[in-house]
């Protein structure tokens, strides 16, 4: 009888986890649609140089990169539960403050503390499900799961594209109250219904900042290791895809309102429809054997991905170019899928948080030379010269996957 009812504890435990962490996703998912894909038109709408809004998104992640082994000290030596619940009060408190103000220094302030934020979010996440649910070192387990939350996530981006059609149409501003109240809900779901097995604290007598040093160390070390070494070549896939990132999605909102005259609602709606496209993406996934290895599959999709964002950037035609960028946001989608499952059956259990930290600090170094990179090829050659140039840093990202071995 005890063995029958620790079975049915261990069942809700799981489906607890599950079910926080689904919500996670689908609110990630409402994020980057509603308010990230936006965010720039909406800066723009009110009167912000385009220029001005490129060099805060830029400052932004390389203050974000100094807070990103802190804030995973406190997930790996603390609680990832933790991390993840002042990750989203935080959230929730930038975004209520980017509702309320016109001003853009007070804008940056509430920007900056946004990024920050997710800085205690990055890693942990990941973290506290993989090590909740014992998957770490299944193939087949870990793809199973982060094709699950790929398609909450895409459910995210299915009911943010719709809201966006609506809210926006009313009011632009609204898109931060949403987010705003949304991050409240996950702050409640994960303080009434998160749990913490599976992880052990390291009580350490020191402050964080030398705990983040250590930690630091411990996960260079593992990266510089021969146990590291695939660890290492997808940190360096994903720092040159995060250039192209940096300079595809911003230059995507703006060719196609700005360039082709979409309504910005018009857009929101169609990443709705693209993500209903997605959902079928995770039964793909767990179709997958796998048996090349995780690099062979990530060069083929990265390649594709690159052909279809080069077409984009060519594109004259508004028709063709929404083809095209659904077709870009699908072949990525699978690309997300497989990269984070083997970004995770790479990685050491001890330090999965930190090591994810150090990823983050990757794509926001990435992600702001990108960004600035953007502002000289839309300035100095165009918008659709600097797609081209982002679909041809994502071949090469391709490649770089091809190093990967037994994996």
């Amino acid at each position: 009888m005890k063995k029958l009812n620790d079975q049915d504890t261990s069942k809700s435990f799981q489906r607890k986890t599950v079910g926080v962490w689904a919500s996670m996703k689908f609110v990630v998912g409402i994020r980057r649609v509603l308010i990230m894909s936006m965010a720039l038109i909406y800066f723009v709408s009110i009167g912000i140089p385009v220029f001005w809004i490129t060099t805060l998104f830029a400052v932004a992640s390389l203050i974000a990169v100094f807070m990103e082994f802190p804030t995973g000290a406190v997930a790996d030596y603390d609680s990832r539960r933790k991390s993840l619940m002042i990750s989203f009060f935080l959230l929730a408190f930038a975004y209520f403050g980017i509702f309320l103000v016109s001003n853009f220094w007070l804008i940056s302030f509430f920007w900056i503390m946004g990024e920050v934020a997710w800085t205690f979010n990055t890693g942990a996440g990941g973290a506290w499900v993989v090590d909740n649910l014992k998957v770490g070192k299944e193939k087949k387990g870990i793809v199973r799961l982060i094709s699950k939350g790929f398609l909450f996530q895409k459910g995210g981006f299915l009911v943010g594209g719709l809201v966006g059609l609506f809210v926006i149409a009313i009011n632009f501003r609204l898109i931060w109250l949403v987010g705003a109240v949304l991050y409240l809900v996950l702050l409640f779901l994960m303080w009434r219904f998160g749990e913490e097995r599976n992880f052990k604290p390291e009580k350490i007598p020191a402050g964080y900042l030398k705990k983040s040093f250590l930690k630091a160390g411990e996960s260079y070390k593992f990266l510089f290791s021969k146990a590291g070494r695939n660890k290492k070549i997808m940190m360096l896939g994903g720092f040159v895809g995060a250039i192209a990132g940096g300079i595809f999605w911003i230059g995507m909102p703006l060719m196609i309102v700005e360039s082709l005259k979409l309504l910005p609602e018009h857009l929101s709606g169609f990443q709705s429809v693209f993500a209903l496209i997605t959902l079928s993406i995770p039964f793909m996934a767990k179709k997958m054997k796998l048996s090349k290895g995780f690099g062979s599959y990530l060069f083929f999709i990265y390649s594709i991905t690159a052909v279809f964002i080069v077409l984009f950037g060519l594109s004259s035609s508004l028709t063709y170019a929404i083809i095209l960028l659904g077709a870009v946001i699908f072949v990525l989608g699978i690309a997300e899928v497989i990269g984070d499952s083997a970004s995770h059956y790479v990685s050491d259990s001890k330090i999965r948080a930190s090591l994810g930290s150090i990823g983050s600090i990757n794509g926001y170094v990435a992600n702001a030379i990108g960004i600035f990179v953007a502002g000289v090829l839309f300035t100095q050659y165009g918008i659709p010269a600097g797609i081209v140039v982002s679909g041809a840093l994502v071949f090469i990202q391709g490649i770089v996957y091809l190093w990967m071995k037994g994996d």
